[in-house]
Protein backbone atom coordinates (compact mmCIF):
# COMPACT_ATOMS: atom_id res chain seq x y z
CA UNK A 1 0.00 0.00 0.00
CA UNK A 2 1.11 3.61 -0.43
CA UNK A 3 0.15 6.86 1.46
CA UNK A 4 -0.25 10.54 0.20
CA UNK A 5 2.66 12.92 1.06
CA UNK A 6 3.39 16.11 -0.13
CA UNK A 7 6.63 17.70 -0.59
CA UNK A 8 9.09 19.84 -2.74
CA UNK A 9 12.15 18.90 -4.96
CA UNK A 10 15.33 20.88 -5.06
CA UNK A 11 18.35 20.76 -7.23
CA UNK A 12 21.56 18.74 -7.62
CA UNK A 13 24.70 20.80 -7.54
CA UNK A 14 27.71 18.17 -6.57
CA UNK A 15 30.10 17.09 -8.67
CA UNK A 16 32.25 13.63 -7.76
CA UNK A 17 35.18 13.30 -9.55
CA UNK A 18 37.28 9.66 -10.31
CA UNK A 19 40.95 10.09 -9.33
CA UNK A 20 44.02 7.92 -10.90
CA UNK A 21 45.95 6.06 -8.15
CA UNK A 22 48.54 8.42 -6.59
CA UNK A 23 47.30 11.72 -8.36
CA UNK A 24 48.16 13.90 -5.14
CA UNK A 25 51.76 13.07 -5.57
CA UNK A 26 52.40 14.70 -8.63
CA UNK A 27 56.35 16.39 -7.45
CA UNK A 28 57.51 13.72 -5.56
CA UNK A 29 61.08 12.85 -6.54
CA UNK A 30 61.47 15.43 -8.64
CA UNK A 31 64.28 18.12 -7.54
CA UNK A 32 63.88 20.32 -4.28
CA UNK A 33 62.93 23.57 -6.60
CA UNK A 34 60.83 21.97 -8.77
CA UNK A 35 59.24 20.44 -5.97
CA UNK A 36 57.99 23.80 -4.32
CA UNK A 37 57.74 26.06 -7.09
CA UNK A 38 58.05 28.71 -4.61
CA UNK A 39 59.17 31.86 -6.16
CA UNK A 40 60.78 34.91 -4.81
CA UNK A 41 61.10 38.09 -6.47
CA UNK A 42 64.52 36.98 -7.69
CA UNK A 43 62.75 33.98 -9.17
CA UNK A 44 60.71 36.03 -10.77
CA UNK A 45 62.91 38.18 -12.72
CA UNK A 46 64.93 35.31 -13.64
CA UNK A 47 61.67 33.82 -16.11
CA UNK A 48 60.36 31.18 -13.27
CA UNK A 49 56.56 30.45 -14.10
CA UNK A 50 54.31 32.72 -13.88
CA UNK A 51 50.45 32.68 -13.46
CA UNK A 52 49.40 34.73 -16.40
CA UNK A 53 48.31 31.25 -17.89
CA UNK A 54 48.25 30.44 -21.68
CA UNK A 55 48.13 27.10 -23.46
CA UNK A 56 48.40 23.46 -22.70
CA UNK A 57 48.63 19.91 -24.93
CA UNK A 58 46.72 16.88 -24.18
CA UNK A 59 48.94 15.10 -22.42
CA UNK A 60 51.28 18.44 -20.99
CA UNK A 61 52.55 19.55 -17.77
CA UNK A 62 52.94 23.10 -17.20
CA UNK A 63 54.71 24.52 -13.85
CA UNK A 64 53.21 27.76 -13.01
CA UNK A 65 52.62 30.06 -9.79
CA UNK A 66 49.69 31.92 -8.40
CA UNK A 67 49.74 35.17 -6.97
CA UNK A 68 46.65 36.37 -8.03
CA UNK A 69 42.74 34.55 -7.97
CA UNK A 70 43.16 32.52 -10.76
CA UNK A 71 45.17 31.47 -13.83
CA UNK A 72 43.67 30.27 -17.09
CA UNK A 73 45.29 27.77 -19.40
CA UNK A 74 43.30 26.70 -22.69
CA UNK A 75 42.97 23.58 -24.87
CA UNK A 76 41.89 22.23 -27.93
CA UNK A 77 39.73 19.17 -27.18
CA UNK A 78 37.42 17.05 -29.91
CA UNK A 79 33.98 15.58 -29.04
CA UNK A 80 33.74 12.69 -27.24
CA UNK A 81 37.20 12.79 -26.34
CA UNK A 82 38.10 11.72 -22.69
CA UNK A 83 40.36 13.99 -20.48
CA UNK A 84 42.21 14.10 -17.30
CA UNK A 85 43.28 16.83 -15.86
CA UNK A 86 45.54 17.19 -12.79
CA UNK A 87 45.83 20.39 -10.62
CA UNK A 88 48.67 19.83 -8.05
CA UNK A 89 50.65 22.27 -5.53
CA UNK A 90 52.28 22.40 -2.25
CA UNK A 91 51.62 25.20 -1.38
CA UNK A 92 47.81 25.92 -1.27
CA UNK A 93 44.26 24.06 -1.70
CA UNK A 94 43.73 23.80 -4.96
CA UNK A 95 40.36 24.40 -6.95
CA UNK A 96 40.16 23.35 -10.46
CA UNK A 97 37.61 24.63 -13.22
CA UNK A 98 36.90 23.47 -16.81
CA UNK A 99 34.47 25.40 -18.57
CA UNK A 100 33.98 24.62 -22.61
CA UNK A 101 31.74 24.48 -25.44
CA UNK A 102 27.84 24.12 -25.29
CA UNK A 103 28.07 25.34 -21.61
CA UNK A 104 29.73 22.79 -20.75
CA UNK A 105 31.45 23.15 -16.89
CA UNK A 106 32.82 20.96 -14.27
CA UNK A 107 34.80 21.64 -11.04
CA UNK A 108 36.91 19.72 -7.90
CA UNK A 109 38.31 21.00 -4.94
CA UNK A 110 39.78 17.99 -3.59
CA UNK A 111 40.63 14.40 -5.68
CA UNK A 112 38.69 11.67 -4.04
CA UNK A 113 40.50 9.30 -1.19
CA UNK A 114 41.04 11.87 1.13
CA UNK A 115 44.53 12.18 1.35
CA UNK A 116 44.83 15.30 -0.43
CA UNK A 117 43.85 19.00 -1.40
CA UNK A 118 44.87 18.48 -4.65
CA UNK A 119 42.03 18.41 -7.47
CA UNK A 120 41.36 16.63 -10.59
CA UNK A 121 38.97 16.06 -13.53
CA UNK A 122 38.08 13.33 -15.34
CA UNK A 123 35.43 14.19 -18.15
CA UNK A 124 34.24 13.34 -21.77
CA UNK A 125 34.32 16.26 -24.04
CA UNK A 126 30.60 17.52 -25.04
CA UNK A 127 32.35 19.48 -28.70
CA UNK A 128 35.13 20.20 -30.35
CA UNK A 129 36.55 23.15 -29.81
CA UNK A 130 38.12 25.96 -27.03
CA UNK A 131 38.27 24.51 -23.66
CA UNK A 132 40.13 26.79 -20.22
CA UNK A 133 41.43 25.29 -17.35
CA UNK A 134 41.23 27.95 -14.35
CA UNK A 135 43.29 27.35 -11.58
CA UNK A 136 42.16 29.15 -8.25
CA UNK A 137 43.03 28.84 -4.38
CA UNK A 138 39.98 27.55 -2.22
CA UNK A 139 38.37 30.65 -1.14
CA UNK A 140 40.78 32.27 -2.71
CA UNK A 141 43.46 31.97 0.38
CA UNK A 142 46.63 31.41 -0.08
CA UNK A 143 48.80 31.01 -3.80
CA UNK A 144 52.25 29.55 -4.68
CA UNK A 145 53.91 26.69 -7.14
CA UNK A 146 51.55 24.18 -9.11
CA UNK A 147 51.51 21.97 -11.52
CA UNK A 148 49.02 21.54 -14.16
CA UNK A 149 49.16 17.83 -16.24
CA UNK A 150 46.82 16.86 -18.72
CA UNK A 151 46.19 13.07 -20.21
CA UNK A 152 44.58 11.23 -23.07
CA UNK A 153 43.75 7.81 -21.11
CA UNK A 154 43.14 6.20 -24.32
CA UNK A 155 46.59 7.07 -25.49
CA UNK A 156 48.87 7.09 -22.07
CA UNK A 157 51.81 6.77 -24.00
CA UNK A 158 51.90 8.57 -26.90
CA UNK A 159 55.50 7.96 -27.22
CA UNK A 160 55.02 3.81 -27.50
CA UNK A 161 55.14 1.49 -25.08
CA UNK A 162 56.53 -1.68 -25.04
CA UNK A 163 54.95 -5.16 -26.35
CA UNK A 164 53.43 -7.74 -23.80
CA UNK A 165 51.46 -10.82 -24.74
CA UNK A 166 49.22 -13.51 -22.64
CA UNK A 167 51.53 -15.45 -20.80
CA UNK A 168 54.42 -13.34 -20.79
CA UNK A 169 56.59 -12.34 -18.15
CA UNK A 170 58.80 -8.67 -18.72
CA UNK A 171 61.49 -7.60 -16.61
CA UNK A 172 61.85 -4.45 -16.24
CA UNK A 173 63.26 -1.16 -14.07
CA UNK A 174 61.94 1.95 -13.18
CA UNK A 175 64.63 4.86 -13.08
CA UNK A 176 65.06 8.65 -13.08
CA UNK A 177 65.02 8.53 -17.10
CA UNK A 178 61.79 6.85 -17.56
CA UNK A 179 58.62 8.57 -18.71
CA UNK A 180 56.28 10.67 -16.04
CA UNK A 181 53.68 9.05 -14.93
CA UNK A 182 50.08 11.70 -14.77
CA UNK A 183 51.08 11.38 -11.05
CA UNK A 184 54.41 12.63 -12.01
CA UNK A 185 56.39 9.18 -11.00
CA UNK A 186 58.22 7.50 -13.11
CA UNK A 187 56.18 4.66 -15.28
CA UNK A 188 56.56 2.25 -17.71
CA UNK A 189 53.96 1.51 -20.57
CA UNK A 190 53.22 -1.77 -21.93
CA UNK A 191 50.57 -2.21 -24.77
CA UNK A 192 48.41 -5.76 -24.92
CA UNK A 193 46.60 -7.03 -27.39
CA UNK A 194 43.23 -8.10 -25.83
CA UNK A 195 39.99 -9.50 -26.94
CA UNK A 196 36.40 -9.26 -25.55
CA UNK A 197 35.51 -11.91 -22.98
CA UNK A 198 39.16 -12.90 -22.13
CA UNK A 199 39.92 -13.36 -18.89
CA UNK A 200 43.38 -11.73 -17.51
CA UNK A 201 45.56 -11.46 -14.52
CA UNK A 202 47.97 -8.81 -14.46
CA UNK A 203 50.78 -9.30 -11.94
CA UNK A 204 53.73 -6.67 -11.03
CA UNK A 205 55.73 -7.32 -8.33
CA UNK A 206 59.03 -6.45 -6.95
CA UNK A 207 61.29 -6.76 -4.20
CA UNK A 208 62.39 -2.98 -4.22
CA UNK A 209 59.80 -0.50 -4.56
CA UNK A 210 55.81 -0.75 -3.94
CA UNK A 211 53.94 -1.19 -7.17
CA UNK A 212 51.48 0.31 -8.95
CA UNK A 213 49.47 -1.40 -11.51
CA UNK A 214 47.20 0.25 -13.89
CA UNK A 215 45.11 -1.01 -16.84
CA UNK A 216 44.14 1.63 -19.38
CA UNK A 217 41.15 0.77 -21.31
CA UNK A 218 40.94 1.05 -24.89
CA UNK A 219 37.46 3.21 -24.15
CA UNK A 220 39.81 5.69 -21.89
CA UNK A 221 38.84 3.99 -18.32
CA UNK A 222 41.30 3.00 -15.55
CA UNK A 223 41.38 -0.02 -13.84
CA UNK A 224 44.32 0.17 -10.87
CA UNK A 225 45.68 -2.11 -7.87
CA UNK A 226 48.41 -1.27 -5.16
CA UNK A 227 48.81 -3.94 -2.84
CA UNK A 228 46.39 -6.80 -3.31
CA UNK A 229 47.28 -8.30 -0.32
CA UNK A 230 47.24 -5.32 1.81
CA UNK A 231 48.20 -6.98 5.33
CA UNK A 232 51.32 -8.62 4.01
CA UNK A 233 52.96 -7.51 0.73
CA UNK A 234 53.15 -4.59 -1.93
CA UNK A 235 52.73 -6.47 -4.86
CA UNK A 236 50.11 -5.44 -7.20
CA UNK A 237 47.09 -7.60 -8.98
CA UNK A 238 44.26 -7.45 -11.21
CA UNK A 239 42.60 -9.58 -12.79
CA UNK A 240 39.88 -8.65 -15.64
CA UNK A 241 37.23 -9.83 -17.88
CA UNK A 242 37.81 -7.85 -21.11
CA UNK A 243 35.43 -5.36 -22.56
CA UNK A 244 36.04 -5.22 -25.64
CA UNK A 245 38.33 -5.96 -28.31
CA UNK A 246 41.15 -3.67 -29.03
CA UNK A 247 44.80 -1.95 -27.25
CA UNK A 248 45.13 -2.13 -23.80
CA UNK A 249 48.05 -0.18 -21.89
CA UNK A 250 49.32 -1.56 -18.47
CA UNK A 251 51.23 1.03 -16.51
CA UNK A 252 54.03 -0.20 -14.28
CA UNK A 253 54.93 2.61 -11.63
CA UNK A 254 55.40 2.65 -7.59
CA UNK A 255 52.98 3.97 -5.02
CA UNK A 256 55.49 6.43 -3.85
CA UNK A 257 56.12 9.07 -7.02
CA UNK A 258 60.27 9.07 -7.12
CA UNK A 259 60.46 5.20 -6.64
CA UNK A 260 62.75 3.70 -8.52
CA UNK A 261 64.25 -0.45 -8.82
CA UNK A 262 63.36 -3.67 -10.51
CA UNK A 263 59.95 -4.94 -11.13
CA UNK A 264 58.27 -7.63 -13.31
CA UNK A 265 55.21 -8.13 -14.85
CA UNK A 266 53.26 -11.39 -16.17
CA UNK A 267 49.96 -11.62 -17.87
CA UNK A 268 48.35 -15.02 -18.06
CA UNK A 269 44.83 -16.22 -17.74
CA UNK A 270 42.61 -15.96 -14.87
CA UNK A 271 42.03 -18.57 -12.90
CA UNK A 272 38.62 -19.95 -13.39
CA UNK A 273 37.39 -19.37 -9.66
CA UNK A 274 38.60 -16.13 -9.12
CA UNK A 275 36.21 -13.11 -9.15
CA UNK A 276 37.24 -10.74 -12.15
CA UNK A 277 36.40 -6.86 -12.72
CA UNK A 278 33.88 -6.51 -15.15
CA UNK A 279 34.72 -2.98 -16.58
CA UNK A 280 32.19 -1.92 -19.35
CA UNK A 281 33.54 -0.98 -23.05
CA UNK A 282 31.14 1.73 -23.33
CA UNK A 283 28.49 0.05 -25.04
CA UNK A 284 26.24 -0.79 -22.00
CA UNK A 285 23.18 -0.52 -23.33
CA UNK A 286 20.01 -0.60 -20.68
CA UNK A 287 17.17 -3.57 -20.64
CA UNK A 288 14.56 -2.35 -18.96
CA UNK A 289 11.45 -4.13 -17.92
CA UNK A 290 9.57 -1.24 -16.01
CA UNK A 291 6.51 -1.81 -14.73
CA UNK A 292 3.99 0.52 -13.13
CA UNK A 293 0.08 -0.52 -11.85
CA UNK A 294 -1.93 2.35 -10.77
CA UNK A 295 -5.59 1.05 -11.77
CA UNK A 296 -5.96 -2.18 -9.43
CA UNK A 297 -9.39 -3.57 -9.77
CA UNK A 298 -8.28 -6.38 -6.52
CA UNK A 299 -7.07 -3.82 -3.61
CA UNK A 300 -7.54 -0.06 -4.22
CA UNK A 301 -6.42 2.36 -6.86
CA UNK A 302 -3.38 4.43 -7.08
CA UNK A 303 -2.56 7.57 -8.20
CA UNK A 304 0.41 8.34 -11.28
CA UNK A 305 2.23 4.78 -10.32
CA UNK A 306 1.42 3.99 -14.03
CA UNK A 307 2.99 7.05 -15.07
CA UNK A 308 5.80 6.55 -13.41
CA UNK A 309 6.80 3.25 -15.50
CA UNK A 310 6.07 5.17 -18.43
CA UNK A 311 8.65 8.17 -17.92
CA UNK A 312 11.19 5.82 -16.97
CA UNK A 313 11.10 4.45 -20.44
CA UNK A 314 11.22 7.75 -21.49
CA UNK A 315 13.65 8.98 -19.19
CA UNK A 316 16.05 5.71 -21.00
CA UNK A 317 15.26 6.56 -24.77
CA UNK A 318 15.90 9.89 -24.42
CA UNK A 319 18.92 8.99 -22.78
CA UNK A 320 19.87 7.34 -25.91
CA UNK A 321 20.05 4.01 -23.44
CA UNK A 322 17.38 2.25 -24.05
CA UNK A 323 17.75 -1.03 -26.04
CA UNK A 324 14.85 -2.29 -27.87
CA UNK A 325 13.91 -5.25 -26.59
CA UNK A 326 13.02 -3.04 -23.79
CA UNK A 327 9.09 -4.08 -21.65
CA UNK A 328 7.25 -1.52 -20.42
CA UNK A 329 4.15 -3.19 -18.66
CA UNK A 330 1.19 -0.77 -17.23
CA UNK A 331 -1.76 -1.52 -15.22
CA UNK A 332 -3.88 -4.54 -16.66
CA UNK A 333 -0.82 -5.72 -18.94
CA UNK A 334 1.68 -6.12 -15.44
CA UNK A 335 0.41 -9.55 -15.08
CA UNK A 336 2.50 -12.42 -12.85
CA UNK A 337 2.63 -14.93 -16.77
CA UNK A 338 3.88 -11.19 -18.66
CA UNK A 339 6.32 -9.90 -15.95
CA UNK A 340 8.07 -13.01 -16.50
CA UNK A 341 7.67 -14.27 -19.87
CA UNK A 342 9.47 -10.23 -20.18
CA UNK A 343 12.18 -11.15 -17.69
CA UNK A 344 13.06 -14.48 -19.60
CA UNK A 345 13.32 -12.86 -22.81
CA UNK A 346 15.90 -9.76 -21.98
CA UNK A 347 18.00 -12.30 -20.26
CA UNK A 348 17.96 -14.18 -23.57
CA UNK A 349 18.98 -10.74 -25.50
CA UNK A 350 21.43 -9.46 -23.21
CA UNK A 351 25.12 -9.13 -24.39
CA UNK A 352 28.01 -9.28 -21.87
CA UNK A 353 28.35 -5.49 -20.99
CA UNK A 354 24.47 -4.52 -20.93
CA UNK A 355 22.48 -3.95 -17.44
CA UNK A 356 19.07 -5.56 -16.76
CA UNK A 357 16.71 -2.75 -15.03
CA UNK A 358 13.64 -4.11 -13.29
CA UNK A 359 11.92 -1.45 -12.44
CA UNK A 360 7.86 -1.16 -10.26
CA UNK A 361 5.92 1.09 -8.79
CA UNK A 362 2.91 0.41 -7.17
CA UNK A 363 1.26 -1.57 -4.30
CA UNK A 364 3.63 -3.44 -1.92
CA UNK A 365 2.61 -5.94 0.95
CA UNK A 366 4.15 -7.28 3.63
CA UNK A 367 2.92 -11.18 4.90
CA UNK A 368 3.55 -12.18 8.10
CA UNK A 369 3.53 -16.13 9.57
CA UNK A 370 5.83 -17.37 6.63
CA UNK A 371 8.31 -19.80 7.06
CA UNK A 372 10.58 -18.68 3.65
CA UNK A 373 12.59 -15.75 5.80
CA UNK A 374 13.74 -15.91 8.88
CA UNK A 375 12.01 -13.03 10.47
CA UNK A 376 8.57 -14.97 9.69
CA UNK A 377 7.70 -12.34 7.11
CA UNK A 378 7.88 -12.04 3.03
CA UNK A 379 7.16 -8.71 0.87
CA UNK A 380 5.37 -8.68 -1.97
CA UNK A 381 5.21 -6.17 -5.07
CA UNK A 382 1.40 -5.90 -6.01
CA UNK A 383 1.02 -7.01 -9.79
CA UNK A 384 -2.19 -6.40 -11.28
CA UNK A 385 -3.37 -10.01 -11.34
CA UNK A 386 -1.56 -11.19 -7.81
CA UNK A 387 1.40 -10.48 -5.85
CA UNK A 388 4.89 -11.91 -6.56
CA UNK A 389 7.05 -12.72 -3.81
CA UNK A 390 10.86 -11.68 -3.05
CA UNK A 391 11.82 -14.64 -2.56
CA UNK A 392 10.11 -15.78 -5.96
CA UNK A 393 11.06 -12.60 -7.64
CA UNK A 394 14.58 -14.25 -6.43
CA UNK A 395 14.28 -17.58 -7.74
CA UNK A 396 13.31 -15.69 -11.02
CA UNK A 397 16.83 -14.02 -11.12
CA UNK A 398 19.11 -17.05 -10.47
CA UNK A 399 19.69 -17.44 -13.89
CA UNK A 400 20.51 -14.23 -14.41
CA UNK A 401 24.45 -13.18 -14.38
CA UNK A 402 24.50 -9.92 -15.56
CA UNK A 403 24.71 -6.67 -14.47
CA UNK A 404 20.95 -6.04 -12.73
CA UNK A 405 19.55 -2.88 -11.13
CA UNK A 406 16.34 -3.67 -9.20
CA UNK A 407 14.53 -0.38 -8.33
CA UNK A 408 11.61 -0.80 -6.55
CA UNK A 409 8.82 1.87 -5.48
CA UNK A 410 6.58 0.26 -2.79
CA UNK A 411 5.84 -0.02 0.49
CA UNK A 412 7.71 -2.43 2.38
CA UNK A 413 10.40 -2.75 -0.55
CA UNK A 414 13.33 -3.06 1.63
CA UNK A 415 12.39 -6.82 1.87
CA UNK A 416 13.67 -7.23 -1.46
CA UNK A 417 17.59 -7.05 -0.77
CA UNK A 418 17.30 -10.98 -0.65
CA UNK A 419 17.61 -10.45 -4.90
CA UNK A 420 20.72 -7.79 -4.50
CA UNK A 421 22.47 -10.56 -1.85
CA UNK A 422 22.49 -13.78 -3.95
CA UNK A 423 24.94 -12.72 -6.17
CA UNK A 424 27.37 -10.03 -6.84
CA UNK A 425 27.19 -7.23 -9.66
CA UNK A 426 23.77 -6.30 -8.43
CA UNK A 427 22.11 -3.14 -7.17
CA UNK A 428 19.12 -2.41 -5.33
CA UNK A 429 17.11 0.82 -4.62
CA UNK A 430 14.17 0.59 -2.22
CA UNK A 431 11.83 3.28 -1.22
CA UNK A 432 11.55 2.37 2.77
CA UNK A 433 12.60 -0.52 4.77
CA UNK A 434 11.44 -4.19 5.09
CA UNK A 435 9.12 -3.05 7.68
CA UNK A 436 8.13 0.45 6.56
CA UNK A 437 5.42 1.73 3.94
CA UNK A 438 6.31 4.37 1.08
CA UNK A 439 4.49 6.89 0.18
CA UNK A 440 2.69 8.57 -3.05
CA UNK A 441 4.70 11.76 -3.98
CA UNK A 442 1.71 13.89 -4.85
CA UNK A 443 3.58 17.44 -4.85
CA UNK A 444 6.23 15.91 -7.41
CA UNK A 445 2.95 14.82 -9.69
CA UNK A 446 4.94 11.38 -9.15
CA UNK A 447 3.79 7.83 -8.00
CA UNK A 448 6.29 8.14 -5.67
CA UNK A 449 9.17 9.91 -4.18
CA UNK A 450 12.15 7.45 -5.22
CA UNK A 451 10.22 6.93 -9.14
CA UNK A 452 10.64 10.95 -9.06
CA UNK A 453 14.04 10.95 -7.91
CA UNK A 454 15.24 8.43 -9.91
CA UNK A 455 13.56 9.84 -13.59
CA UNK A 456 16.09 12.62 -13.27
CA UNK A 457 18.85 10.34 -12.61
CA UNK A 458 18.24 9.01 -16.22
CA UNK A 459 17.86 11.81 -17.21
CA UNK A 460 21.16 12.68 -16.67
CA UNK A 461 21.23 13.83 -13.29
CA UNK A 462 23.58 10.61 -11.72
CA UNK A 463 26.30 11.23 -14.34
CA UNK A 464 28.11 13.75 -11.38
CA UNK A 465 31.09 13.83 -13.17
CA UNK A 466 29.97 14.71 -16.70
CA UNK A 467 31.76 11.83 -18.36
CA UNK A 468 28.62 10.26 -20.11
CA UNK A 469 28.69 7.28 -17.78
CA UNK A 470 26.67 6.35 -14.95
CA UNK A 471 28.76 4.27 -12.04
CA UNK A 472 27.11 2.99 -9.34
CA UNK A 473 28.88 5.38 -6.58
CA UNK A 474 27.06 7.87 -8.61
CA UNK A 475 23.72 6.38 -8.73
CA UNK A 476 23.87 5.97 -5.11
CA UNK A 477 25.25 9.27 -4.10
CA UNK A 478 22.61 11.32 -6.02
CA UNK A 479 19.58 9.17 -5.28
CA UNK A 480 20.07 9.64 -1.49
CA UNK A 481 21.19 12.90 -1.90
CA UNK A 482 18.11 14.06 -3.84
CA UNK A 483 15.59 12.50 -1.98
CA UNK A 484 17.28 13.86 1.08
CA UNK A 485 17.03 17.59 -0.05
CA UNK A 486 13.54 16.74 -0.52
CA UNK A 487 12.51 15.72 2.68
CA UNK A 488 15.20 17.15 4.89
CA UNK A 489 13.03 19.93 6.53
CA UNK A 490 9.62 17.69 6.68
CA UNK A 491 10.59 13.70 6.91
CA UNK A 492 8.30 11.28 5.70
CA UNK A 493 6.08 10.23 8.96
CA UNK A 494 4.45 7.22 7.96
CA UNK A 495 4.03 4.13 9.08
CA UNK A 496 6.25 0.87 10.18
CA UNK A 497 4.42 -2.72 10.63
CA UNK A 498 6.39 -6.16 12.22
CA UNK A 499 5.91 -9.43 11.34
CA UNK A 500 3.03 -9.57 14.44
CA UNK A 501 0.98 -7.20 12.05
CA UNK A 502 1.77 -4.49 14.56
CA UNK A 503 2.15 -0.65 13.38
CA UNK A 504 3.55 2.01 14.89
CA UNK A 505 4.56 5.19 13.72
CA UNK A 506 7.63 5.80 11.27
CA UNK A 507 9.48 7.07 8.82
CA UNK A 508 10.31 6.67 5.00
CA UNK A 509 14.00 6.56 4.04
CA UNK A 510 15.43 5.34 1.21
CA UNK A 511 17.18 1.66 1.36
CA UNK A 512 20.50 1.88 -1.73
CA UNK A 513 21.99 -1.74 -1.58
CA UNK A 514 24.83 -2.47 -3.43
CA UNK A 515 25.22 -6.21 -1.58
CA UNK A 516 28.43 -5.26 0.06
CA UNK A 517 31.03 -4.27 -2.64
CA UNK A 518 28.99 -6.96 -5.11
CA UNK A 519 28.25 -3.95 -7.33
CA UNK A 520 31.46 -2.36 -6.70
CA UNK A 521 31.38 1.61 -6.31
CA UNK A 522 33.17 2.64 -9.72
CA UNK A 523 30.97 -0.39 -11.79
CA UNK A 524 30.04 1.47 -14.61
CA UNK A 525 25.50 0.89 -14.80
CA UNK A 526 24.74 2.41 -18.05
CA UNK A 527 26.44 4.86 -20.84
CA UNK A 528 24.69 7.97 -21.91
CA UNK A 529 23.98 7.43 -26.12
CA UNK A 530 25.32 3.66 -25.72
CA UNK A 531 21.54 2.36 -27.63
CA UNK A 532 23.22 3.64 -31.07
CA UNK A 533 26.10 1.26 -30.70
CA UNK A 534 26.37 -2.55 -31.49
CA UNK A 535 26.34 -4.79 -28.08
CA UNK A 536 28.95 -7.56 -27.39
CA UNK A 537 28.17 -11.40 -27.47
CA UNK A 538 28.42 -12.78 -24.05
CA UNK A 539 31.80 -14.29 -22.65
CA UNK A 540 31.44 -18.60 -22.33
Amino acid sequence: MKKAGLLTAAALGAIVILAPVGAQEMFAGESAANKDTILTEADKQQGKPSNSGGSISLGERVDGFLSDNSATYVMEGRAGQRVRVSLNSARFDTVLRMTGPDGFETENDDAPGGQSLDSLIDAVLPADGTYRLIVSAYADEGGGGFSLATMDPTNPAPGGARAVALGETANGMLTQSDDRAFDGGFVDYYAFAGRAGQRVTFDLGSSEIDTTLAIFLPNGREEANDDFRASDGTDSRLSITLPETGTYHVAASSFSPGETGGYSLSLREADANVRTVRPPSGNARVFALSVGVADYQRINTLNRTDEDAERVTAALREAGMLAPQSVTLLNRDATRANFRRALNDLNNAMGEDDLLLVFFSGHGEKVENMTTEADGSAETIELFDAPLFDYELAQMFEGIDVRTLLVIDACFAGGFDNVIDQRVDRMGIFSSDEDTLSLVASGEKSGGYISHVFRQALEGGADLNGDRAVEAGEMSEFMRREFYRMVLEEPLVTDAEDFRDMQTPGWQHIIVDRGGDGMPHQQVLMNLGSANGGTLARAD
